[in-house]
């Protein structure tokens, strides 16, 4: 090989190599481009929810599931904010369709049983058959539970999605919440000793 065609080459390997640098910083920062503007859209659209958001913590009205039955076999109701005035509840924003709503569940029907306060849920976008068989096959720990058909509760609220769990007490005061799965851990620290204490 001749020292022009190896010089040649070389030049043909740099260039190369120089081009995919340069085509994969463009192709990175079209990327973060595109996650701005998707995060820029989804809040906006975020916004826009809460400001013709009809609901608060002190004004909302949920209907109930319906053919949700209770322990007893009863209907369970829905609820509004008028069902947490004047004392300490537990509030439950959840769907049948959450991995981490399911795993947690077992925890809230273990609390419910220690009677210490109403525990009531909020079912965000889930078509009720679904959490008619989720609580019948689960157990239903529930007081009440209301359709959060459009999510509107839910981001009265704050929260971005499902679960979110608030100690209200008494509403419209919240008195501590959380946007991550329940555990016994933290029932015991932070949960179980809000709802026991006096109003």
């Amino acid at each position: 090989m001749s020292m022009n065609s190896k010089a040649s080459g070389e030049k043909a390997g740099w260039f190369a190599t120089r081009r995919s640098l340069l085509l994969g910083a463009i192709g990175a920062a079209g990327l973060g481009a595109g996650a701005a503007v998707v995060e820029h859209v989804w809040k906006k659209k975020d916004m826009a929810a809460r400001l013709f958001n009809p609901f608060s913590i002190g004004n909302f009205d949920l209907p109930p599931v319906p053919g949700l039955l209770n322990a007893k076999g009863e209907p369970t109701p829905g609820f509004s904010s008028a069902d947490l005035a004047d004392k300490r509840s537990l509030l439950v924003v959840w769907a049948s369709w959450c991995p981490t709503c399911r795993e947690e569940h077992k925890h809230i029907v273990a609390l419910a049983k220690r009677n210490l306060a109403p525990i009531y849920g909020a079912d965000v976008k889930d078509p009720p058959a679904k959490a008619n068989f989720f609580l019948a096959r689960r157990g239903n720990p529930f007081v009440a539970v209301g359709m959060d058909e459009n999510a509107y509760l839910q981001r009265a609220l704050g929260a971005k999605g499902v679960p979110a769990t608030f100690v209200v007490g008494p509403g419209p005061v919240v008195e501590w919440s959380t946007y991550e799965g329940l555990d016994e851990e933290v029932i015991e620290k932070e949960i179980a000793p809000r709802l026991a204490a006096k109003v």
